[in-house]
């Protein structure tokens, strides 16, 4: 994939959008779920929108393409939604269940995050055509 100045800037501004946004949602979550649980909710999203936005990229109504790699997809999948999924907030979520002596809560969210985002990107994907018509 090739970056520009252009693109690089787009994906900078657009990722900390997408910080911006994990930070508020993780901020309003929090107020009813342990904050690993709130990551959790944020990833899955994130994972389920990222799925949705490579089906788009990939059909033959998209607005751009996933595989030239343009800015609009670029800005939004790898930008925005990189910014707002999180692997490090997640792993210290993780640790802090982990000290506050919630094991089997901590391995939980830890194997749910990696069965249930891949699982979600996928169901978007997927679910891209069904909504388009051609599925």
């Amino acid at each position: 994939m090739n970056i520009t100045l252009t693109d690089f800037v787009m994906i900078c501004v657009a990722g900390g959008v997408g910080s911006m946004a994990r930070a508020g949602l993780a901020a309003a979550l929090t107020r009813i779920w342990h904050p690993a649980g709130a990551i959790f909710a944020i990833n899955a999203l994130g994972s389920f929108l990222i799925g949705v936005a490579l089906g788009i990229s990939l059909s033959s109504m998209a607005p751009f393409n996933a595989t030239q790699a343009p800015i609009g997809f670029t800005f939004f999948a790898v930008g925005l939604l990189g910014g707002f999924t999180t692997v490090s907030t997640f792993a210290l979520q993780i640790r802090a269940l982990w000290r506050e002596g919630k094991q089997v809560e901590a391995g939980g969210v830890a194997l749910g995050s990696v069965l249930l985002c891949p699982l979600l990107a996928l169901i978007g994907f997927a679910l891209v055509p069904l909504i388009q018509g051609g599925g």
